[in-house]
Order: C-alpha cells, then structure tokens, then sequence
C-alpha cells in the first residue's frame, strides 16, 4: 500500500514589527529620582548671576551695522540726519525762545517806573482775587528757578504733628509723607486759596482726609495744636510767606510759641540777594510788585530771622540769593507761660472737626 505524503509544516507568520516611537523631548521622564532634581528646580538664580547673564546679552560693537561710504553718502540716509537733526534744533529753539522772552518780561517788570503811593499794610485782597490762576502764573517761575525740588525735600523732612502757614493754593501738598505725619494743619488768611489747597489734598491724599485740618486766620494770631499734640507741633513749614505779612518778625516768634521744644520750623523764602545790583532793582520794583501780588520781594529774611531770636540749624542760599533755605529750631521753654490753647479745655471732638476751607495769606509771585 503506497504512504500518503505527510503534510507540509505551517509556520505561524508573526506580524511585522515595528519600533516604538521614542518619547518627544519635552514628555521623556527623567531616569533620575524625583527627589535629586527638586532642590535644582527650585533653585532661584542668585543676583551675582542676574546680572552675569543680562550682562552678556548687551549689545556690542560687533553687532552694530557700518554703513558703507556709498551707503552714507545716499540720498536717503541724507534726508534722514537731516530729519533727525531738526528736532533738537526746533527744541533749543523753543527754550531759547522761552527764555528770551521771559527774560524780557523780568528786564521790563524791574525797570519800570513804580507809581504806587500809600500802600495799605494788609493786602490779602489780592490772593483772593489770583486764587484760581496762581498754580498756573507761579509755574513758569518756579520751573526756571528749580524750586519744585526744594519743595518736595522740604515738605519730605515733615514729621509727626505738622503744622503749614501761608499754605496758599497747596503747592507742597503733593510732597507729604503722610505715612510719618500724625496731623497735618493747613493754615491761611486767604479763604479762596485755601480753598483751592482744600480740593488738592483731596485730589492727592483722600485716605489721609481724616486727619487734616484746614484754619482761616493770620499766622501772627495765637494758633491752636490739635488734640494729641498739647506740647506743640513737631514740624512747622512755610514757604513764600515773609514776603507777604507786615510783621514777619512777630510772625517766626509766633511759630516758634507753637512750635515743641524738639520740633523743627523749616521755611522756604525770597528776599535780598548777595549782590546789590540786584538788590537795588528789587526795592525800585517792589511797590509795584507788592500793589499787584501782595509780595514784598526785597525783604532781608537773614535780619527778620536774627530779630526773631530762632536758632539756626541750617541754612542755603539759591538764584544769586534771592531764594533763601532755612531750618531753624525754637529756643527752651518759649512755650511755657504762653496763655491760649489750653488742649484739655476743649473735648477731643471739637478739636478735630477740620474747619471748613478758607483762604491764606500769600505765597510770593516771583520773577515777573
């Protein structure tokens, strides 16, 4: 019987294999354990390295495009440094001018014939009637003058229990550090412009509204402290102010009698210069200025603060000497004996209800 053939052997067929995709970069797990890399994570870069690495980034000579000769010499690189060279000519131009003409304005106010006769002693009249546009008259001058500094570091040195005369229209109120004053007192004779300076802290210290208090009256007549401060202010400020009172002498005593024994009086004024060229047109002009501003410009500040009898702490001198730095420091025991203000007379409540906004007596107008 012949055999059958034996079948052929199946081989099972695997399908074809292919390799696994690798991870992307940004998804592969790190071989390493997880707590070896946490403190280089949370590692933040020291200063040293900051600046090592925004250091080598800067900009280097290298990197900087030289135009060619025949690139420099085109038309279009031509127009434009020409473009480029009339902006600083047009803005000299404009300060040359300014100052021209305002040099012109200052020639003609100090060389001008005064015809001003029998001036009274009180004229605050003419604060209220410039209230309004004082900021914008004062501006121009205290620009060129570089007063706005000198205020802001004035007004800086304030502390505790603070008291402004003559504060006009708030001209320093943007300088307070309110966060190291515990009061503020803003005093003028001029209602108008305190008035105005009411309106500015509001503008500019809102949270600190509280605790500010606005009083009408002359700086000569005895002021009032509020509750919390029955051994007198800490820091007394003003600025522009002897101009504009007919007893400046009686005024800086004044101050000092409501001023602590610690406390500090610090006044930015005008008046005479080193050089009496200068001084000699400021009396022929001062009628006339003070009929018009109600300032009296040629005032000699270093003789009303020697017949004051303050100490001097410190005191500078700017703009040929017509703008005088004082930081002055009351005398012992000028406060004691002083009749008015007894601070347990009147209840907590009373003395801090702020006064409703008034006017000042007057800054200055300088330079006109």
């Amino acid at each position: 019987m012949a055999k059958l053939p034996k079948p052929l052997r199946s081989f099972a067929i695997k399908p074809a294999t292919h390799p696994k995709p690798a991870l992307p970069l940004h998804r592969r797990i790190p071989q390493a354990h997880p707590a070896a890399e946490q403190p280089l994570r949370s590692r933040e870069p020291t200063p040293e390295e900051v600046i090592k690495k925004a250091w080598s980034y800067r900009p280097r000579l290298s990197d900087i495009h030289r135009l060619s000769e025949e690139e420099s010499k085109s038309a279009q690189h031509q127009a434009k440094l020409r473009r480029w060279r009339q902006w600083p000519m047009f803005g000299i131009g404009t300060v040359a001018f300014g100052m021209g003409m305002y040099g012109v304005m200052l020639w003609t106010s100090l060389t001008r014939d005064a015809d001003v006769k029998d001036l009274p002693d009180d004229l605050s009249d003419r604060f209220d009637r410039e209230a309004e546009g004082y900021d914008e008259k004062v501006d121009t001058s205290e620009m060129l003058l570089f007063l706005t500094s000198k205020r802001k570091k004035l007004t800086a040195m304030a502390k505790g229990h603070v008291l402004e005369v003559a504060v006009g229209t708030g001209r320093n109120i943007p300088y307070y550090k309110t966060k190291q004053c515990a009061t503020v007192t803003l005093l003028d004779s001029s209602g108008p412009m305190l008035a105005v300076a009411k309106r500015k802290w509001i503008d500019t210290h809102k949270e600190y509204f509280s605790r500010v208090f606005f009083k009408q009256q002359s700086a000569i007549d005895p002021i009032t402290p509020p509750y919390g401060a029955q051994n007198g202010y800490d820091t007394v400020i003003q600025t522009m102010g002897l101009c504009s009172t007919p007893e400046p002498v009686k005024l800086l005593q004044n101050l000092e009698a409501s001023t602590n024994e610690n406390g500090q009086i610090l006044l930015l004024e005008h008046g005479k210069s080193h050089y009496e060229w200068l001084n000699n047109m400021l009396d022929k002009t001062a009628p006339a200025h003070a009929d018009e501003h109600g300032c009296w410009w040629n005032k000699d500040i270093g003789k009303i603060v020697e017949e004051s009898g303050l100490e001097v702490v410190d005191i500078k001198r700017y703009n040929f000497g017509t703008t005088w730095w004082l930081q002055l420091k009351p005398r012992k025991g000028m406060r004691q004996g002083q009749v008015e203000t007894v601070v347990g007379e009147q209840p907590p409540a009373a003395q801090y209800a702020p006064e409703s906004p008034v006017t000042q007596k007057p800054f200055w107008w300088l330079w006109k």
